[in-house]
């Protein structure tokens, strides 16, 4: 009589896992689908470890950084497809073996419950969701991303510590002068400096002239009391130029740049 030996077929650990339990998961009490699940977790873990090693595919994950590649601590991951929808689930090495590693890498951006399990019931009231996790992962171009990164690192600029210019002239008429130096307070009060340029040549630059040394020093005089209205208000410069000529005077208000 002949024996016929036949060969078993081989399933992972956690394939047995979900044929055994996951058709009577609804039956058990949250405290099993814990230890069920916990149980998968560690099977997945030794599952990575399985195969030849290297220094590749032992990197540990960047703590300054997003969890990338090697150090996505799974061995399944669903990747974010261009429409932003989910492809099934897929192994780690063949996802990482599909893209281009010297201009792409794999950036896990989430996790999810795993599909397998996607049907059994949630957590009771109270109770964490203890159901086994996939990451959701992106395939991200790795020049893409580091302009990016140069661009978040680069300090935005304060519009409201933006220089505002406001323009006059030696011979400038009561009523535009009043409009004028309201403009200057308001820019002050929202925090901004203020440039107060005289002797542009398209407004005042012919009528220079006709300024005597008097009325130009009582104009800057009254330039200074209508900042000085403002709290916090000062000269952060010293003037430049010549009264009756070109002349920049420069004020701010630093008790006011964080409105």
């Amino acid at each position: 009589m002949k024996v016929i030996a036949h060969s078993p077929q081989l399933i992972s650990a956690a394939e047995a896992l979900r044929l055994v339990f996951l058709p009577k998961w609804r039956q058990h009490p949250p405290c099993l689908r814990k230890s069920v699940a916990l149980r998968y977790q560690h099977l997945n873990l030794q599952h990575r470890n399985y195969g030849p090693r290297n220094k590749a595919s032992t990197a540990a994950p960047s703590n300054d950084g997003p969890i990338r590649d090697e150090g996505i601590r799974a061995p399944e991951i669903q990747i974010v497809g261009q429409d932003n929808s989910l492809q099934p689930p897929a192994s780690l090495r063949g996802s990482l073996a599909s893209i281009d590693r010297s201009t792409q890498f794999l950036m896990q951006v989430g996790e999810k419950v795993h599909p397998r399990f996607a049907d059994a019931p949630g957590p009771d009231e109270g109770y964490r969701d203890d159901r086994p996790k996939i990451p959701v992962c992106k395939i991200v171009d790795k020049l893409s991303y580091r302009q990016a990164q140069i661009a978040k690192a680069k300090p935005k600029k304060n519009p409201s510590t933006l220089s505002k210019e406001v323009e006059l002239n030696w011979t400038i008429g009561p009523h535009d002068l009043e409009h004028r130096l309201k403009k200057m307070r308001e820019f002050l009060n929202d925090g901004r400096r203020v440039e107060v340029v005289f002797g542009k040549k398209r407004r005042g630059w012919m009528q220079r002239k006709d300024v005597t040394e008097g009325k130009a020093k009582g104009l800057l005089e009254m330039i200074r009391d209508q900042a000085a209205t403002v709290e916090g208000s000062k000269e952060w410069k010293a003037l430049e130029g010549e009264e009756g000529g070109e002349l920049r005077m420069f004020f701010e208000a630093k008790g006011n740049k964080s409105k």
